[in-house]
């Protein structure tokens, strides 16, 4: 494998305080072949020109200026323009050492795998460490033994976020990330990793992600939550059009598990148009399955209908 270019895609919108710690991580990178393409997503404050600032200094930058459409619109007009034979996602709030992509692209040639990933490290604006997490293995998987880690809720994310990790061009051929959307790496994470024959896992943790309010992670939940019953809704549909059964009852289970989460957490009187379909849907895949929360969901909905209502109006599915 000689060594080609790997474009890193950096989107960017309202991160002025991170920016420069950020794209200065990747331009500091040992692995020499890069192009880093900085996505302004309409960001409103003083980024667009810090962008091009970079862009004026060093010759491996790139800048791409759009109308504000979201996290998985900027990362797609990267792809759009990308150039390299391999692809690296960096958010712009966050930062890398190094060596990151020195360690993925020499875990992609010594094992022929299609994709590498990391782990990573929670830390705060000043990068103290916030959170620990026990390592990832040093091995190479099947997308199968990605999907089965997917599905254990305290090892899921570093197996399913798009920025700890270099990808193959390829995989992305007709793929892309899911517009207007939250949780746009839970809706490409099963697509992309099926393509893949192999994905190298390293213990390495050189991702820093910046835990801080303004982020999207620590926002409240709010009805833009349906999207992860979507994301997951799609998953569950994804391992049994596969014949991964017990992936396919896994990933179903979380579905109820988060679209219970919402039915406590929002009005589902002005909700209701919304929330009833997915009950609906949910409660029926569950029974059909044999799972006991199918029956238990609709009543669940009923209480909380009537409670958020005053005891008015409409009945419950």
């Amino acid at each position: 494998m000689e060594r080609e270019l790997i474009s890193v895609i950096i989107p960017v919108y309202g991160v002025e305080k991170y920016l420069a710690r950020c794209v200065d991580s990747v331009l500091a990178q040992t692995y020499a072949g890069l192009e880093i393409i900085l996505v302004d997503d309409g960001s409103p404050d003083g980024c667009p020109a810090l962008c091009d600032a970079y862009a004026a200094r060093d010759q491996r930058v790139r800048v791409l200026h759009q109308s504000n459409a979201g996290l998985s619109a900027a990362r797609n007009a990267g792809l759009d323009t990308a150039g390299g034979a391999y692809i690296g996602f960096v958010d712009g709030d966050d930062y890398i050492a190094p060596d990151m992509y020195e360690k993925l692209y020499a875990a992609l040639r010594d094992t022929g795998a299609d994709m590498s990933l990391c782990g990573y490290r929670y830390v705060d604006e000043a990068g103290n460490i916030c959170r620990t997490l026990p390592p990832l293995p040093r091995r190479t998987m099947t997308p199968e033994e990605i999907f089965a880690q997917m599905e254990k809720p305290a090892l899921e994310w570093r197996y399913v976020t798009a920025v700890n990790r270099l990808y193959k061009r390829e995989l992305f051929e007709s793929l892309r990330f899911r517009p207007g959307k939250l949780y746009e790496d839970e809706f490409l994470a099963p697509w992309v990793l099926g393509r893949c024959a192999a994905v190298a896992v390293l213990p390495d943790e050189p991702y820093f992600y910046v835990q801080h309010a303004g982020s999207i992670t620590n926002a409240p939940i709010t009805i833009r939550r349906l999207d992860a019953v979507e994301a997951y809704w799609e998953r569950f549909d994804f391992y049994r059009d596969r014949g991964l059964s017990a992936l396919a009852d896994a990933a179903l289970e979380r579905t109820y598990g988060i679209l219970w989460q919402m039915l406590a957490a929002v009005d589902v009187r002005t909700y209701r148009n919304l929330l009833v379909p997915w009950v609906k849907r949910v409660s029926a895949a569950l029974l059909r399955r044999g799972k006991p929360g199918g029956a238990l969901l609709p009543a669940r909905f009923v209480r909380l209908s009537v409670r958020q209502r005053g005891r008015e109006g409409e009945d419950g599915p």
